[in-house]
Parts: C-alpha cells; sequence; structure tokens
C-alpha cells in the first residue's frame, strides 16, 4: 500500500480544503454533483474511494470560478471545458489565474512549524510537491530531535505560490533564479534597515517600522522589477512578430520577382502580314 508521501492523487477532502479559501460553500456533496453531471472524472481506487489528480482540481477550480462569476449553466460550462485545447489557457483566459486570491495563514499557523505529512490536508499540494521545492531551496525542511521532517509555516505563502506557477507546467527547478536573486536582495535589504533601527523603539513599534520600510522597499524593487521583465519579454515578442512580418513581405517579394521574370521571359509571338501584289 502506498503511504501518503508516494501519493500522487488528493482525496475528496483535501480538495475542498484546497479550495475552501476562494470557494467557502465548496463541500464533498458539491463535487459528487459535479462528478455525477460529467463534468470531473476523478480516479477511483480498488475500493472506490476518489482520488483527484492535479488536473482534475484544475478543472474543478475552472468549473467553479465559471459558476460563481459568469454565472454559466453546467451544460455550457461542460461544453467549453470539452472544446478547451489547453485548461491553462482556458484558465487565464476566463480571468481564474489572476483573480484568484492568495489564502493569508493566521499568524498562529506561520509560527509553528507542521509535520510534512500534513501538509497536504493544509495546503491541498503533494509532498512530492514539498519535497521538490527544498530540494531546489525554495524552502527548508527541519528536522526534528525524532527525525521527523518539518515544514515552516512561513513557508506557505511561497509554497502556495509555488503551486499556482505549476498550472502554467512552471516546475520548481525552473524557480531556482528566484532563489538567487532573493539572496542578493536581502543583503541590500538589511543594510538599509539596519540602518533605520531605533534603540528607543520599543519591540513592537521597532517591528511595525522595520515592516513599512520592507514593504516600501519591497513595492520599488518589484516595481523595477516587473518594468525590466515585462519590457525584455515584450521587446522578444515584438521581435519575433516583426520577423515573420519581413519573413511574409520577402515572400511577396520574392513572388512577385518570380512573376515578373516569367513574365519578361516568355517569348513573344508576332504575326507577319503577307502583302499580296496585284498585277
Amino acid at each position: 500500500m502506498s503511504s501518503l508521501a508516494e501519493r500522487s492523487y488528493l482525496s475528496i477532502g483535501q480538495v475542498v480544503n484546497y479550495l475552501r479559501g476562494a470557494y467557502p460553500d465548496l463541500s464533498n456533496s458539491k463535487i459528487r454533483f459535479l462528478e455525477d453531471e460529467g463534468l470531473i472524472t476523478p480516479h477511483r481506487t480498488p475500493k472506490g474511494y476518489r482520488q483527484y489528480s492535479k488536473e482534475d482540481v484544475d478543472r474543478l477550480e475552472v468549473i467553479l470560478h465559471l459558476q460563481k462569476t459568469r454565472y454559466m449553466p453546467l451544460t455550457v460550462i461542460k461544453q467549453k471545458l470539452d472544446s478547451a485545447n489547453d485548461l491553462s489557457t482556458l484558465a487565464f483566459e476566463v480571468g481564474l489565474l489572476s483573480d484568484l486570491p492568495m489564502k493569508t495563514e493566521p499568524k498562529e499557523t506561520k509560527q509553528k512549524l507542521h509535520p510534512i505529512e500534513d501538509i497536504p490536508d493544509i495546503l491541498g499540494v503533494e509532498i512530492s510537491f514539498i519535497r521538490a521545492l527544498a530540494e531546489n531551496d525554495l524552502i527548508r525542511i527541519i528536522k526534528s530531535p525524532q527525525n521527523r521532517d518539518l515544514v515552516d509555516g512561513r513557508d506557505f505563502e511561497i509554497i502556495r505560490y509555488c503551486a499556482e506557477l505549476n498550472r502554467f507546467h512552471i516546475e520548481p527547478r525552473n524557480l531556482r533564479q528566484y532563489v538567487s536573486a532573493a539572496n542578493r536582495e536581502s543583503t541590500m535589504f538589511e543594510q538599509v534597515l539596519i540602518g533605520m533601527l531605533g534603540m528607543d523603539d520599543s519591540d513592537e513599534g521597532r517591528e511595525a517600522k522595520l515592516e513599512r520600510a520592507f514593504n516600501k522597499l519591497h513595492d520599488l524593487t518589484d516595481g523595477v522589477r516587473t518594468a525590466l521583465l515585462k519590457n525584455r519579454v515584450f521587446e522578444s515578442l515584438n521581435a519575433v512578430v516583426e520577423d515573420a512580418d519581413v519573413n511574409v513581405i520577402d515572400d511577396e517579394l520574392t513572388r512577385a520577382a518570380a512573376a515578373a521574370t516569367e513574365k519578361n521571359d516568355k517569348p513573344t509571338s508576332t504575326t507577319v502580314s503577307k502583302s499580296t501584289r496585284r498585277g
């Protein structure tokens, strides 16, 4: 029998927990109803238990989003899903991936270490995904004195963002560049924030002051990073489009030149008139 760490599916309860932040009314019976209507088809264990893959969860989320924001009947939603070439593209087109709010963890959850086997129930992600994040230095897995693997609650936000990016087929190994960038930026931030520490501040006042300063620095540097990234991406995309346009023009000119050459090389027929003499 497979252990929790080896599973590639989520139970119906874990799916409800994962999506409940955006859809508070979601329940096991609601998911079973959607299955009865033919909108989702989860895997079944030999004993008949439902198991949901990542694709099943993504499909379910699109269904719930279209119901909530577009008020679409289930028959129309099913047609839209069945005709879509790519589920991630459809989710982006209907505004799901840009509008879905990220769940904020309670303070007591952030300040706590959690056994790794509890993470699927808390966050709705697989243990193998958590380990992949740790292997790529995006989070840390901490060993307890009893040699149990623990996850810091402060890493939950990172886990959620990475899980969302994974829906675009961006894997943990693709995000290592952000670890390097964060390491460089943290040094710069620390230098600025250390200079703002006041010895006469209370612990609570100092923490609030540093948090405000950090948020301001983050907003400014994030603005620079976003603008640079956007410029680079669209410069590349525009270059591709321009190259395509140039190729089309080249093809049209080549065809026009070939047609002109063919016309010039074509032999002209002359009609010789025979004059008749009268005699």
